[in-house]
């Protein structure tokens, strides 16, 4: 990891743990993460990656360990927008229990996450990603940036990551569990 990088990510890291130890801030209304445009069979998401302190800034809208849970139908399309909106660099994308990418276009897979150290999202900036769901099945919607040794495994273990469904029927839904 470039020393710059280093030290954003320890100053990051004493700074959410004093803005941490005040009270949690509200997380976003759930349904306010979804657009289902159910003509074209699209679900656009919009997370907000270091949405607040809740989790030491690991979260996706203020949720952390799987209690936002996303579901879309088999076969829709989804357009998945990330912002940035914490002090260091965050990624997502839609894996398996394996850390595959579950989706062809659903994220960075972790071969490209774990050889660059200049991966992710950087504060302030956001990435798209575009795919079909489809298999149906339960996947993990998770920032894996920092899963691997050159980057200093964090975020996966802390529990930034949400659940990612894909049902036989129904519309698309955002819900906290």
């Amino acid at each position: 990891m470039p020393t710059s990088r280093v030290a954003m990510l320890l100053s990051a890291l004493a700074a959410m743990l004093i803005v941490g130890c005040g009270p949690h801030q509200e997380n976003s209304a759930p349904s306010s993460l979804l657009v289902d445009v159910a003509a074209a069979k699209t679900a656009y998401i919009y997370l907000t990656a270091g949405y607040n302190s809740n989790n030491l800034d690991a979260n996706f809208d203020g949720y952390a360990n799987g209690r936002l849970v996303i579901t879309v139908p088999v076969g829709y399309r989804v357009v998945l927008n990330v912002t940035n909106d914490g002090g260091i660099p965050h990624d997502a994308g839609v894996y398996t229990v394996q850390n595959q990418l579950a989706f062809a276009g659903a994220g960075d897979s972790t071969t490209a996450l774990e050889h660059n150290p200049s991966a992710g999202i950087m504060p302030g900036q956001s990435a798209t990603f575009r795919f079909v769901a489809d298999r149906i099945g339960s996947y993990r919607l998770a920032d894996l940036l920092y899963s691997f040794p050159a980057h200093g495994r964090m975020h996966d273990s802390l529990g930034m990551w949400a659940a990612f469904r894909v049902a036989r029927t129904g519309s698309p839904r955002v819900m906290a569990d």
